[in-house]
């Protein structure tokens, strides 16, 4: 992680106790009203929106291709695939000589995972050849802001309605769904049954690699749709459709070759392009560091993340923690335009305070239970960060967000544990340390990812929002002693 932004500590409290009557948290850690004095406080805190690094996506993972081009909130977002799609094996031949091959046509498909955004919009790809001074290497994750140089047209498809790529496709000698189909030209159809063979481009891996680079398929303007594509997936491949006739009968046979993007030895990478220019959250992402935010923003992956300053439980009284969550809630915006830009999952960690390269992120201590050698949290329903269906003043259908920080808090309280600043974000497949000091390792948040790449993003109430009922806050639930 790059260097982060300067501390500001601004020492803001107010607290309000009030004796429970009723409550919609913690009902099974909350002690019944035996004498037990059984109090409630809300305590501040302070946000601020923090610009962060790029991040990485695996050919193994789900990746997003389109445009969002107008989301009055978090701009316009941009998403290219490249993709090395090779034959099963090497040397590579076809059943007969190639003077006997006819070419009927050639598809690229990807395998359709969804969509986001405007379903109704058309989507128009189109798929160039990577140029030879562009190369996908195999062992490689590359960030979301890797590009690649590209060199000429091989095909492109105008998807009218993207709701109907989930819809049944009669293919020759296949019956699927689920597929995004582009055409390919015959030009280069031909170069893979005629011009291709075993003694130059069919003769190794190697040898493929260094004559063709693999395809760029780049969205153009016009839609306000990301599709969600599998290359990890038997969906995904070319199909180059072909006839020859049999050496004895004579008569035409039809045949169907595929090439995929073939697992360790094929490079793939997802390239995610923000533009925030105009939008609202370019705003406050220009904030300086130290001005706190009323309003927050954050999309599934990239660019962003907050970052929460907790002043307020130093030096809290000795009490029995029985919940302790911090609460945020968004905030609405056009009912028709939340609709299609739906909210993410979350998660909190904590953050290091250097401001320098030694700051670093890490599970928030006591709340996170993990698993073995592999650092997966294995409590993350319990500990918060999925998106929970609410409605704000006005009526309006908003998402929620708890996390449940409890046995942090209390031992803050007891004296055992440091105050850090917390790190809020939407992370697709992402790493974390395990713990303040432990820096021999990063493990992975959670074994399936928590978001699709770009897809989700939230506008929430800050810190220091004036909607004092509805602004981020830490809640604790407690008893005196």
């Amino acid at each position: 992680m790059k260097n982060l932004l300067s501390v500001f500590f601004i020492s803001i409290i107010i607290t309000s106790c009030t004796k429970i009557s009723t409550t919609d948290i913690g009902n099974n850690l909350i002690p019944p009203i035996d004498g037990i004095n059984t109090l409630d406080t809300i305590i501040d805190v302070q946000s601020f929106n923090v610009l962060a690094d790029s991040f990485r996506i695996s050919k193994y993972q789900e990746m997003v291709l389109g445009n969002i081009d107008n989301d009055p909130l978090m701009g316009s977002t941009k998403a290219i695939i490249n993709a090395v799609f090779k034959p099963s094996y090497f040397p590579f031949y076809f059943p007969v000589s190639k003077d006997s091959l006819t070419l009927d046509s050639v598809v690229l498909v990807l395998s359709y995972q969804g969509l986001y955004g405007d379903t109704t919009n058309p989507v128009h790809l189109k798929v160039f050849e990577i140029s030879q001074t562009s190369k996908l290497k195999a062992d490689t994750v590359y960030p979301v802001s890797a590009t690649m140089n590209t060199a000429g047209l091989l095909g492109e498809k105008i998807i009218s309605d993207p709701r109907k790529l989930a819809d049944s496709v009669k293919a020759f000698s296949e019956n699927a769904k689920n597929q995004i189909r582009i055409p390919l030209n015959n030009s280069f159809g031909n170069k893979l049954l005629k011009q291709f063979d075993s003694s130059n481009a069919y003769f190794s891996d190697d040898q493929f690699e260094s004559i063709f680079r693999g395809f760029s398929i780049i969205p153009q303007a016009g839609s306000n749709t990301l599709l969600r594509v599998a290359l990890n997936d038997t969906n995904s491949k070319v199909a180059l459709y072909y006839k020859y006739k049999q050496r004895v009968t004579g008569v035409d046979t039809s045949v169907i070759t595929y090439y995929r993007p073939a697992g360790i030895t094929s490079g793939a990478s997802n390239n995610i392009i923000r533009n925030r220019t105009g939008s609202q959250s370019a705003q406050y992402l220009t904030n300086a560091s130290n001005v706190e935010d009323s309003l927050l923003f954050l999309q599934a992956g990239l660019g962003n993340y907050v970052r929460i300053k907790t002043p307020g439980i130093t030096g809290l009284s000795n009490r029995v923690i029985h919940r302790a969550e911090l609460i945020m809630e968004q905030e609405a915006n056009d009912v028709n335009t939340d609709g299609l830009f739906t909210t993410p999952n979350l998660f909190l960690c904590a953050i290091s305070t250097h401001p320098d390269s030694a700051a670093y992120r890490f599970y928030i201590p006591k709340d996170i239970v993990t698993s073995g050698a592999d650092g997966l949290v294995e409590n993350l329903a319990l500990f918060g960060g999925n998106a929970v269906n609410a409605t704000d003043p006005n009526g309006k259908k908003i998402s929620s967000y708890n996390f449940n920080i409890t046995r942090y808090i209390q031992s803050i309280i007891l004296g055992k544990q440091s105050v850090y600043d917390l790190y809020l974000f939407a992370p697709v497949v992402d790493y974390v340390y395990a713990g303040y000091g432990n820096t021999a390792g990063v493990y992975q948040i959670s074994s399936i990812p928590l978001n699709s790449p770009g897809v989700g993003r939230v506008r929430l109430l800050g810190g220091n929002s004036k909607q004092h009922g509805r602004k981020m806050r830490l809640r604790l639930v407690y008893s005196t002693l």
